[in-house]
């Protein structure tokens, strides 16, 4: 017997479509579309409270951030790049940025997401 889903927000979020693979991606370039899909999701609040991704280890794309093992990665910063809220293009430069960075950036010894 199916179990009635206890988060209807999620149904809202802007990744409910997207391939798990992509929403728990530790690439930036994979995660690319899962980042897009959070600059204009209206639930990005609700994702990060039940996610709560430091707590958790969590690995993957949530509330418009990549993150390897509950750590959120942070980008090289590019020059004239502002601070404001990321849009499309933001969210896309930054997935760049990760890909660009990702074979320096420590994984878990774990393979296979986080904890939690």
């Amino acid at each position: 017997m199916l179990q009635p889903d206890s988060s209807p927000w999620q149904a809202a979020a802007a990744c409910a479509g997207l391939d798990p693979t992509v929403v728990f991606s530790r690439r930036g370039k994979e995660a690319a579309p899962a980042l897009r899909a959070c600059a204009v999701c209206p639930v990005s609040r609700e994702c990060e409270t039940t996610v709560a991704p430091a707590e958790s280890w969590f690995d993957g794309v949530c509330a418009g951030r990549l993150w390897r093992n509950g750590r959120p990665v942070k980008p090289r910063k590019r020059r004239g790049q502002s601070s404001a809220a990321p849009d499309e293009a933001q969210a896309a430069e930054f997935a760049a940025a990760l890909d660009e960075a990702g074979d320096r950036l420590p994984l878990a010894s774990v393979a296979g997401g986080g904890r939690g």
